[in-house]
């Protein structure tokens, strides 16, 4: 079956729901069915939250310019309404489905939660290797904190929230996914052994991004760097 639930973005904070229009395609009913359905029994679907809608442009060369309400239906609502519809077997497959993607859905974005707080662990140790190096400036924590990105993601964070839509004050890690969190944080926990080390900035730089034993080399070489990632 195709997909039934869906999330606004990539937000750890989204929440997944389905609409008027999937109820409406896999449950055998006419779109103006289900949406009577719902205005009918709007009070008990808001016993489950505010009910949401999307204003959407209609479809090239339909007739009419009128924008068009699609309804939006949290996993409560969406459980609760199609407890109102039949129970073909097709109907069943369907219901059965839609609760299993929602909970796919919220297992996703809960394992997105874990891992970022398990990423604050990481970045506790960086800035504790960093403070304990006297040596260290002020830039050290936010050039360290580029080349977790830049070495894990190719990216650093500042362009994964542009490419992303991320708010400025909004944490890049609120839109990684739990397989990028995973590679942050364990370049974040490399970075912060590198420092406990004694190693410079261009040396920790090249062993993070792949550059290999080599790199040992040009700690003993070049100045203390100050430049960003």
């Amino acid at each position: 079956m195709n997909k039934l639930v869906f999330v606004k973005d990539q937000s750890l904070n989204a929440v997944p729901f389905t609409t008027d229009e999937v109820i409406a395609e896999y449950s055998n009913n006419s779109l103006h069915a289900v949406r009577q359905m719902i205005r009918s029994n709007k009070n008990g679907i808001e016993e489950f939250g505010v009910l949401a809608f999307e204003m959407r442009k209609p479809p090239k060369g339909s007739k009419g310019g009128r924008p068009v309400k699609t309804y939006h239906l949290n996993r409560g609502q969406a459980i609760f309404l199609i407890t109102l519809l039949g129970n073909s077997r097709e109907v069943v497959q369907f219901k059965k489905q839609l609760v299993r993607q929602f909970l796919q859905m919220e297992k996703l974005l809960n394992d997105r939660f874990v891992k970022r707080e398990a990423g604050k662990l990481a970045t506790k140790a960086l800035n504790d290797a960093i403070k304990a190096r006297e040596d260290l400036d002020g830039h050290a924590y936010i050039n360290f904190e580029q080349l977790a990105y830049k070495a894990s993601l190719g990216k650093s964070a500042t362009q994964i929230k542009r490419e992303r839509l991320v708010t400025p004050n909004t944490p890049a890690t609120e839109y990684l996914t739990t397989a990028e969190l995973d590679k942050v944080n364990s370049i974040k926990q490399r970075i912060a052994a590198l420092i406990d080390m004694g190693l410079e900035y261009h040396a920790i730089k090249a062993i993070s991004t792949g550059q290999g034993i080599k790199a040992l080399m040009i700690n003993k070489t070049e100045p203390k760097a100050r430049e960003g990632a």
